[in-house]
């Protein structure tokens, strides 16, 4: 099953609701299109171009309360397309201070036009919003150990991912390249070594390790290439995307960047605290 088709499954009731009464203004049987889009991926791929569901989430209080955090991204995502395809360059920093254009939007939008990275990078996003943890014990040298570990932190995971036979390292290797893009492309002042409120969570989410912005595109290639290889990949319908990801990393955290700027400065931490 492809991307595209199984982000259905990450729609609620409430999302589809949400969607409808927003976007089909002319209609009353709200609970007829609800269900008949219940398998029309297409025609929902088309209402969420939508304008006026971008308008809604600006302008609504407790937004989060109101739809998931994979149509909210799914949302916001779609706008940045549509603003960055009316721009020549994106803005990139040299240092603190200094930002170039790059010449790439064109690139950039046209990545996005792909239905399945789209909505994998919803889904990426939206995983950020969920903190899991867990405790391990294992045996080493003939002691016990308990140790702590965050999805949500780089060493943590690529530790992990050290812990297990490789051919079940397919999940740690993804996330670790998510985390990689995430950071990158949501808290990139802490890849420029800013000091700023946000960095606490960037901090947490890239490791102990204080990590550049070409560290973390270099390892978010490396391991999305390693994540294609594995069967699960395949399985999963998910080995062109991560091939895709692992070639255009860099445009990848471009529309992230922009909505960051653009679309998410008043509540970014509140999404991923």
């Amino acid at each position: 099953m492809s991307v595209a088709m199984s982000y259905l499954q990450d729609l609620s009731d409430s999302d589809l609701n949400f969607i409808v009464k927003t976007v089909v203004t002319k209609r009353q049987d709200h609970d007829y299109l609800c269900n008949f889009l219940k398998d029309k991926p297409d025609f929902i791929d088309i209402m969420l171009e939508d304008e006026k569901l971008f308008g809604r989430v600006q302008e609504e209080k407790d937004i989060f309360l109101k739809v998931s955090p994979f149509l909210l991204f799914s949302i916001l995502l779609r706008k940045a397309k549509r603003d960055m395809d009316q721009q020549a360059y994106t803005m990139e920093f040299v240092d603190r201070r200094m930002r170039i254009p790059v010449f790439d939007a064109g690139n950039t939008t046209k990545l996005l036009l792909n239905r399945d990275v789209r909505e994998y990078l919803a889904r990426m996003l939206a995983s950020f919003t969920r903190v899991e943890s867990a405790t391990v014990v294992y045996r080493a040298r003939g002691m016990t150990y308990q140790r702590h570990f965050s999805e949500l932190d780089f060493d943590d995971v690529q530790e992990l991912a050290g812990m297990v036979e490789p051919s079940y390292r397919f999940p740690f290797y993804k996330r670790l390249a998510d985390i990689a893009l995430f950071v990158s492309g949501i808290f990139s002042e802490y890849c420029r070594g800013q000091e700023t409120g946000s960095n606490m969570i960037a901090a947490r989410l890239s490791g102990k390790k204080l990590r550049t912005l070409q560290n973390l595109e270099e390892e978010g290639r490396h391991f999305y290439d390693l994540a294609a290889t594995y069967d699960e990949a395949g399985n999963q319908g998910l080995r062109d995307v991560l091939i895709l990801l692992a070639d255009k990393f860099t445009l990848a955290r471009k529309p992230l960047n922009y909505m960051v700027e653009h679309y998410l400065a008043g509540y970014r931490i509140q999404l991923f605290s």
